[in-house]
């Protein structure tokens, strides 16, 4: 996956003054194209390569949702909404008629923005290579059915192994299908638990360590959790650094899944433990882990001209990421609506309120730990 140096953004505003803080706030980082007209705008992604699309929600001519609804689907863009008021509706409606990536309210807080663009970026960039990946599949496919008559057994081995490579890609139900229809249509589950694991001081102990034994360690640590969310039914969403993103009650329903959820937890909480002890006998490295769970809802699909990256979005996966960064290292971090459904399962420890980065306070609690 190849980035360029500064990929270039488009941002549509009708305010000029608003043009010029973004382009000054990020100009350093990317190719910073402006224009307060969405006809313009749409000129500019019809002639060249525009990873990513930034556009405020009201404007005169049209909204911002009315912009990217123009857009043609088969271009890829990362499309971002500014707004200054909230309305669930209308953005779920956005996320399932033009792929709408984020929503970000108004004013915007520029680390926020930043970190989104980073990964709107990334996100583009990963999709066009899937794309070239499911076109490569797709063709492989196609020569394969044409042997069909003289080498049914070796065709059959061959097809295995294209639908392992979008296995490791993509849940079951969802990869089942993409194969039948061809795309993926976002769905919302109301009934999830969200998990966000973040390795503590990660920055500070990357730096002693060469880049090499740093990803065994990452690689290391991260298959022992793939694992253990397997066995409880835990859907790995994705890993950023070294933060890691599950979530447990969807593709498949489960009416346990915050208990489900706080066992995983719990068994990774142990694993990392015990790691930290053989370890520190073996004057060795060792990582702490801080793990936050939210049950709520998320909107959940393929996004994306190549339905190709399974993600999950909405306001509980930011509380969810609140819990996270609010809680201490070596502990698990649970919301109210957590705590309600696996209260009768778990000793807690109730933290009160506790203020959150733009969420106000939300009512927490940690795990009690083991006597």
């Amino acid at each position: 996956m190849n980035i360029p140096e500064k990929p270039t953004i488009l941002y549509v505003d009708d305010e000029e003054d608003n043009l010029i803080v973004f382009k000054s706030a990020f100009r350093r980082d990317f190719n910073v194209l402006t224009t307060t007209s969405p006809t313009e705008a749409l000129e500019i992604v019809a002639r060249e390569e525009v990873p990513v699309v930034i556009s405020d929600q009201r404007m005169p001519l049209c909204t911002g949702v009315e912009l990217f609804r123009k857009m043609p689907e088969n271009i890829g863009i990362v499309r971002i909404i500014l707004t200054g008021f909230s309305d669930v509706e209308v953005i779920i409606k956005a996320i399932n008629n033009c792929n709408i990536y984020r929503y970000l309210t108004k004013p915007w807080d520029q680390a926020e923005l930043k970190h989104t663009l980073d990964h709107a970026v990334e996100k583009y960039y990963m999709q066009k290579s899937n794309a070239q990946l499911l076109f490569d599949l797709k063709e492989a496919n196609e020569q394969l059915e044409e042997k069909v008559q003289l080498r049914t057994s070796e065709l059959q081995q061959e097809k295995e192994k294209s639908e392992r490579l979008l296995l490791n890609i993509l849940p079951d139900e969802i990869a089942e299908e993409l194969k039948h229809h061809g795309k993926v249509k976002p769905r919302r589950y109301d009934n999830v638990s969200i998990i966000f694991l973040d390795f503590v001081e990660f920055t500070r102990i990357a730096e002693r360590m060469p880049p090499e034994a740093l990803i065994e360690e990452l690689d290391y640590y991260f298959q022992a959790i793939d694992t253990i969310f397997s066995k409880h039914g835990i859907e790995k969403i994705k890993t950023i650094g070294d933060a890691y993103l599950a979530v447990g009650g969807l593709p498949v329903p489960d009416a346990q899944h915050a208990l489900h959820t706080v066992e995983g937890a719990l068994e990774i909480l142990d694993f990392i433990n015990t790691e930290k002890e053989k370890r520190r006998v073996a004057g060795e490295t060792a990582f702490d882990i801080r793990i936050g769970i939210h049950s709520g809802s998320v909107i959940a699909g393929v996004v994306g001209n190549t339905k190709f990256a399974f993600d999950i979005w909405g306001d509980d996966v930011n509380i969810a990421a609140r819990l996270e960064s609010n809680g201490e290292k070596g502990r698990i971090n649970v919301s109210e609506s957590t705590y309600q459904l696996t209260k009768d399962h778990f000793r807690y420890e109730h933290r009160g309120k506790v203020s959150a980065k733009y969420k106000g306070e939300i009512e927490m609690y940690y795990l009690a730990n083991k006597d």
